[in-house]
């Protein structure tokens, strides 16, 4: 289709095509509803290869490099650059948001496919090429926090657990020592 266009043509209309289909991406993100984006969904779960988050900080060296590159922060998000809580509930947020957010970065690496059937070969490549390399890391991030913040999430609710049968092994025994 475009490929009869000229060159610098055929980038134009491709990049318009790229800017409609990240905009089209980010309404999808926006409006879809919360449970669209459970981390218990298969897509979100850890992989085996991702080695309990491993892989990213000791072969893509991940600590390096991730605070470099710039956040989206919506009109009512928060920042995702560090911790304001450790609830359970700020928790869930954050996760909730790593969800969204890799979902949104991997529906943005969808377009290289128009692209390509689109394009002549090198300018889809190109492109192509660009979009993943653009997308990928980002999607690395959001999975890398992820398994982090569900480990501490994890390790909160069971250290809570173990509070609350410690507090009610002394509510039972207070209870008992009243009894006598």
């Amino acid at each position: 289709m475009l490929k009869s266009e000229n060159l610098s043509s055929e980038i134009a209309i491709s990049l318009l095509f790229v800017l409609m289909w990240h905009a089209i991406i980010f309404i999808f993100c926006k409006t879809l509803s919360n449970d669209f984006f459970n981390y218990d969904k298969y897509i979100y779960k850890q992989k085996y290869w991702e080695d309990n988050g491993f892989f990213y900080s000791k072969r893509l060296k991940i600590k390096v490099w991730k605070d470099l590159l710039p956040q989206y922060i919506s009109r009512n998000g928060f920042s995702k650059k560090s911790l304001d809580s450790l609830s359970i509930e700020y928790l869930d947020m954050f996760i909730l948001e790593t969800c969204r957010g890799e979902w949104a970065h991997r529906g943005c690496m969808l377009i290289p496919l128009l692209l390509l059937s689109l394009n002549r070969s090198v300018v889809g490549l190109v492109l192509g090429a660009l979009i993943v390399l653009v997308n990928l890391p980002y999607i690395c991030i959001q999975r890398y926090n992820r398994i982090r913040f569900l480990k501490v999430r994890e390790r909160i609710l069971r250290q809570s657990k173990q509070k609350n049968e410690h507090l009610i092994g002394i509510v039972k025994r207070v209870d008992v020592a009243n009894l006598h």
